[in-house]
């Protein structure tokens, strides 16, 4: 008989069932009614002609079905693939026809034309949260009778599909044959689980897309705790505080963008909510400017320990700043993690560089791939010849071993043969009372070759001038914004990263070179 893998939803069935595992809006599931549900969902599955080895395509907001699916994937042992619910029809074609999956489960309020693109590349089943024509009701799956009881021996597997800032994106997966063959996986699965604990107590507030490996990753760990997963479909940030008084919320993974929309809030907003229940918080995904960390010590209390990690879909984990380190070792990313080899590299990763000298982020861990999605092994773009995954993310380490990352590869600016990387004048940038969050990016200049140019989010009364003044106190001249754009809101991909080649694209529109 097939043993349940630890903190699955069927062993916390059956230790405590009871308990509530997810909580969206007014709905509150239990761990019972997790497992029993994803048993009958398991079976319509596999009536339907979904097999072990397949893979179910599912596009969802932030929502509590999404357990239910991804719990039947695995009791059959199927895997599913994160479809970004931001994407137009052409996007989501090709990733569907990319990733070759047997079904197709969505959550969209009209449907009709993701439906029609999917008949015309797949014979398989559909299923739909909202009535639509030509597709299963997903609401039957949840009402179907009661179905034999199974147990999945591991967590399905999930395909997640890489931003795509420079070319299509690429499907992020692990073979289940290559990770048979690999050293210390389940040490190194262990240790990322254990360096934020849950408990049955833990609720985690879940507000990061399901497309992306923090949003499931983390409701998942608390899931796997015991605790339960308080969903919130789109981030807003009084409604984010609201939830975590409400539901006594104690883990929250936040992008340094959330944590900037909580900062923006009126002071006596933000001072409504008794917020003193989160003992966690996690934050990452993009550069965390040290002011921010502060600010958030400061605002959520004594209590609340702060943490900051680096890795990506393609390395897993790589690096964790602890609680104590904040302060310091301020604008650290943190030491590398055990069974984890990082080098900073240069010349494409040929030349290990020394402490304190900055090139590009090299790194190696049990869970890397070895391959994007039908695209065959890693190639000399994206490995060192020693094997070392090439991140494109630029930064140093300090004598003690400690991660620093200045920027992205391709967001350099050169100017004059100056190398100027933007995260430097952007960290300058939201220190000014006055910008809430910045972007900067390289523009043509026939001078230099390239100028920076800053994009602000503001609040009223901003003034540029006031800005680039600021600036010219704290950074070299060669570094400086030649011009501040005010803009309503920054583009952003779901993970709230700045999609920077949106802002580009306008300056470099007729020309050969783009960077």
């Amino acid at each position: 008989m097939t043993t349940p893998y630890p903190g699955s939803p069927e062993m916390h069935a059956a230790l405590n069932g009871a308990s509530v595992a997810l909580i969206d809006g007014e709905t509150q599931i239990s761990f019972a009614q997790w497992n029993a549900i994803a048993d009958r969902i398991a079976a319509r599955l596999l009536a339907l002609g979904v097999k072990s080895g397949d893979r179910i395509a599912v596009r969802m907001n932030v929502r509590h079905e999404w357990f239910f699916i991804h719990a039947a994937a695995g009791k059959i042992g199927a895997g599913l693939v994160g479809v970004n619910h931001r994407l137009a029809g052409p996007e989501v074609a090709y990733m569907l026809e990319d990733s070759s999956p047997s079904a197709f489960i969505l959550d969209d309020a009209a449907p009709a034309e993701l439906i029609e693109i999917w008949r015309g590349l797949n014979k398989g089943p559909v299923i739909s949260v909202m009535p639509a024509a030509g597709a299963e009701l997903f609401d039957s799956l949840l009402h179907a009778p009661d179905a034999p009881a199974r147990i999945a021996p591991a967590p399905a597997p999930l395909v997640l599909y890489t931003s795509g800032t420079t070319g299509r994106p690429k499907g992020v997966a692990l073979a289940p044959e290559t990770l048979a063959k690999r050293e210390n996986v389940m040490e190194y699965r262990r240790l990322v689980a254990s360096v934020v604990p849950t408990g049955p107590q833990s609720r985690a507030l879940i507000a990061l897309p399901f497309h992306h490996s923090s949003g499931p990753n983390t409701a998942l760990f608390c899931l796997m705790g015991g605790g339960a997963a308080v969903l919130m479909k789109r981030f807003d940030a009084e409604t984010a505080l609201a939830l975590i008084q409400r539901h006594r919320v104690t883990h929250m993974m936040a992008v340094p963008t959330m944590l900037h929309r909580i900062r923006t809030l009126a002071p006596e907003i933000a001072a409504k909510y008794d917020v003193s229940s989160l003992a966690y918080l996690s934050t990452g995904a993009a550069a965390v400017p040290h002011s921010l960390k502060l600010w958030a010590l400061d605002f959520f209390g004594p209590q609340c320990q702060l943490y900051e990690g680096y890795g990506m879909s393609e390395t897993m984990m790589i690096s964790y700043l602890y609680p104590e380190e904040q302060r310091t070792k301020p604008g650290s990313s943190g030491r590398v993690l055990p069974y984890v080899e990082l080098s900073i590299r240069e010349n494409g990763g040929v030349r290990a560089l020394p402490p304190r000298a900055v090139g590009e982020i090299c790194a190696r861990t049990p869970l890397m791939i070895d391959g994007y999605l039908n695209r065959g092994p890693l190639t000399a773009e994206e490995l060192t010849p020693d094997g070392l995954f090439r991140t494109g993310d630029v930064g140093y380490l300090d004598e003690d071993g400690y991660l620093y990352i200045t920027d992205r590869l391709k967001d350099m600016i050169i100017a004059g043969g100056s190398n100027i990387y933007p995260a430097e004048i952007e960290a300058v940038l939201v220190e000014h009372p006055s910008i809430i969050d910045a972007a900067v990016i390289g523009v043509p200049s026939d001078e230099y070759g390239e100028q920076p140019l800053a994009f602000c989010e503001a609040r009223p009364g901003a003034d540029a001038e006031s800005v680039l003044a600021f600036c010219r106190a704290r950074l070299a001249r060669y570094k400086l914004p030649r011009e501040v754009i005010f803009v309503d809101e920054l583009p952003r991909n779901p993970t709230g990263k700045v999609t920077k080649a949106v802002l580009r694209a306008p300056y470099w529109q007729g020309r050969d070179r783009k960077v």
